[in-house]
């Protein structure tokens, strides 16, 4: 699959491709599912290459939104594709305005961090551009009566995830935490939630993404499995 990028903005990274292969076992034919925050497309389009979901996006960052139309036409793949901020975004103007999945990778880095000059890089990675109550909240009036909730997140900030989520009972129901080796804490969560579930929350085994300098075997899959070829312009 080609994906063409922007050289000198927002460029997507392994932790897309992590939440591309955990969310497809969870993926229908024929789902609805919308993506917030697409950037240049390359995790609906996974979604709708391997699982035939029908799909919706949203990116509110035009240039991002023209590589991701641009992505759309070369990997021939369909997609209702809105350019618009996703918290004010008004869902009853499409014909698809409630979802059996949203699924995202949004901006998670926290406020003690080193914040980038770059508006667009701004844009993609830090919270505060998609505070993670107020996303939630969205998302719970998009979702079906038990449609799901498929994101990433900072490791670190699982306990925020917890009290948003059943603040608005979309509760987790399956946690998958991703460390860079085997003895260093986890970086990301991968997360599931469902709207209205009263399943308890499975957690599976870690996803550890190097052995020494290399990556682990697993890993190597994914990639392989995701087989894109990013092109910068």
């Amino acid at each position: 699959m080609q994906i063409y990028q922007p050289k000198d903005g927002y460029c997507y990274n392994s932790d897309t491709l992590f939440l591309h292969h955990f969310a497809i076992p969870f993926l229908r034919a024929r789902y609805s599912l919308l993506e917030v925050g697409a950037g240049c497309g390359i995790l609906g389009l996974l979604c709708a290459r391997d699982s035939k979901i029908k799909l919706t996006m949203i990116e509110k960052n035009p240039k991002m939104a023209e590589f991701c139309a641009h992505n759309l036409r070369i990997n021939q793949t369909e997609a209702t594709l809105i350019c618009d901020d996703f918290l004010h975004f008004d869902f009853t103007q499409i014909p698809q305005s409630s979802f059996d999945v949203v699924i995202s990778n949004p901006p998670f880095y926290h406020d003690g961090v080193v914040k980038s000059q770059n508006k667009d890089i701004f844009s993609a990675r830090y919270a505060e551009n998609l505070p993670f109550l107020e996303f939630t909240k969205k998302v719970n009036a998009l979702l079906k009566p038990n449609g799901e909730f498929i994101f990433c997140y900072d490791a670190k900030a699982i306990f925020s995830l917890f009290n948003a989520l059943q603040t608005f009972k979309i509760p987790l129901i399956h946690l998958r935490f991703v460390h860079p080796k085997v003895d260093k804490s986890a970086t990301l969560v991968l997360c599931r939630a469902k709207k209205n579930s009263k399943s308890q929350c499975s957690i599976a085994p870690p996803l550890f993404t190097h052995c020494g300098e290399q990556f682990t075997q697993e890993v190597l899959e994914i990639y392989k499995n995701a087989n894109t070829w990013s092109i910068k312009c």
